[in-house]
């Protein structure tokens, strides 16, 4: 109990000195592993420091709608090594708790590499590679993943084709984000994970503040 009070004020406090953060509203919920991504409906809460600088703090808290009970609370750090037209960042998660309804807890430690670059106005070329293991278990897990991301005026489609070493699945995502105006975003999740047939669609709807 005093670990889950010194985080609640640990988090509390981050949120607080927080230079972004967003609101989001999900019929589903958030993974970095796009196979991985709940299909229950969640609230899911952003903060970070300035994300201009190279380096960056970061926190994600997602709680089911149904019970308010914590689904995800997850830390981040980031450090662009590279910050040309070239980009690349290396980061840690320090690190991510999973609970069940129960209260029951998972950590999480991860390590992931983010590269991008753009060849135009409207696209970016891009990979993520995550690998972690839990702390209180036997779980390990490496995804491989490149993207192409297009922009144009308020629309936004990032698509991803990626290799999960749990299960040795192999998958297609699909992210499409509409700007409502400078506060409000429509958001469309998909996955199809092609090893196993696997379907995954959520919708949801983001305040950035």
């Amino acid at each position: 109990m005093k670990q889950l009070l010194a985080l609640c004020l640990f988090l509390a406090v981050f949120s607080l000195n927080a230079q972004t953060g967003s609101i989001e509203l999900s019929s589903g919920g958030f993974s970095f592993i796009p196979a991985f991504t709940s299909k229950e409906p969640n609230i899911i809460i952003n903060a970070s420091t300035n994300p201009k600088k190279r380096l960056t703090g970061s926190l994600m808290y997602m709680m089911r709608m149904k019970s308010m009970t914590p689904t995800t609370v997850a830390l981040f750090t980031r450090y662009r090594f590279i910050d040309k037209k070239f980009k690349a960042t290396a980061g840690i998660h320090i690190p991510a708790f999973q609970m069940t309804e129960d209260y029951e807890v998972t950590s999480f430690f991860g390590r992931e590499l983010t590269l991008s670059y753009p060849v135009s106005e409207k696209w970016t070329l891009g990979s993520f590679i995550l690998n972690g293991n839990a702390r209180n278990t036997d779980f390990k897990v490496t995804l491989v993943s490149g993207n192409t991301n297009y922009h144009y005026k308020n629309w936004n489609l990032l698509t991803q084709g990626y290799y999960l070493s749990v299960g040795d699945l192999m998958g297609v995502a699909e992210t499409i984000s509409y700007d409502i105006n400078k506060h409000f975003q429509a958001k469309a999740f998909g996955n199809y994970t092609l090893t196993d047939g696997q379907v995954i669609a959520t919708v949801g709807l983001k305040y950035n503040l």
